[in-house]
């Protein structure tokens, strides 16, 4: 690759970047951002443990919605609770912090991610961990200030010691309202 194809990708990066940021204030005066609050029931199945059954939880989110014409970005925060069935009853509480981006504005597709910290409890020493979830979500408006949906999540625990170490998929609705 020449020398000036390398100058002119680096100046077309710079330029969408600077159009980009220079675009959120914009959307922010002509008050495109919205609060958001969710609701999210989960069923819950560990992954790679056998002595652990599936279960139920929820989690609770808040956050500030950009919506930027065809996409929607939020960065949001929240508390979940996961019980899971098995002798040892696990409990998994997480507080998260994190975003969405979503595409469209009546059936929006979205993706998600979110870190923060997780509190494992049952029948055994309770343990603190770091966490991080990846999601897939598909949200219908259906009305302009109520969103309904369902969600596909993947946790994961880091290990801080080996009994730390858990993981479980999440699918269940949710529903956001919008204001």
């Amino acid at each position: 690759m020449s020398a000036w194809r390398r100058v002119l990708r680096l100046a077309l990066t710079l330029a969408t970047v600077c159009c980009g940021l220079s675009l959120a204030p914009a959307a922010l005066a002509n008050n495109l951002e919205k609060t958001e609050i969710a609701l999210d029931l989960d069923f819950v199945n560990p992954v790679a443990k056998s002595s652990v059954d599936a279960g139920g939880g929820g989690a609770l989110r808040v956050g500030q919605q950009l919506d930027l014409v065809a996409l929607s970005l939020t960065g949001e925060f929240g508390l979940g609770y996961h019980s899971f069935g098995g002798a040892a009853e696990p409990r998994d509480y997480t507080a998260f912090a994190g975003g969405r981006l979503a595409i469209g504005k009546i059936l929006e597709p979205g993706v998600f991610v979110h870190v923060g910290a997780s509190r494992l409890v049952g029948n055994f020493v309770s343990t603190w961990a770091p966490m991080m979830d990846l999601g897939l979500s598909l949200d219908l408006t259906v009305f302009p200030l109520v969103d309904i949906g369902l969600h596909g999540t993947y946790v994961h625990r880091f290990p801080t010691t080996e009994a730390s170490v858990f993981r479980y998929m999440i699918v269940g609705p949710h529903v956001a309202l919008m204001f």
